[in-house]
């Protein structure tokens, strides 16, 4: 059975995975990021234009999850196009749904396990 402090000796990941849910807790951040769930790339005038803000506030707010490692950019000539790093998305929300019962309890009730059964 882990211990408490088994349960936060990675500081590197508990450092990542606090920019990631810093980063996304700005509401113009967290929309920038629902539309990259549905598009593999997408540049920043286009991002703007779909979010209805101007592009200088999605430039900042894009450098701002960039920072945090949430989305790459890619330039290619005088345009950059970003997308998201599922992986480094994927690895903070898991951890939300981590089960917190040792594995010889019954996890039918668990949120986390439930989709298991």
């Amino acid at each position: 059975m882990e211990t408490l402090t088994e349960n936060v000796q990675d500081q590197e990941g508990l450092e990542r995975r606090a920019r990631v849910f810093a980063a996304l807790s700005d509401p113009n951040r967290l929309r920038i990021v629902e539309l990259l769930i549905d598009h593999d790339e997408i540049c920043g005038k286009d991002a703007a234009e779909a979010l209805g803000i101007s592009l200088s506030l999605y430039s900042h707010h894009a450098k701002a999850l960039r920072q945090a490692g949430v989305i790459v950019q890619e330039k290619r000539g005088q345009t950059g196009y970003c997308s998201l790093d599922r992986e480094l998305l994927d690895e903070a929300l898991n951890v939300l749904n981590r089960c917190p019962y040792p594995p010889e309890n019954d996890h039918r009730a668990c949120p986390g396990c439930r989709d298991a059964f």
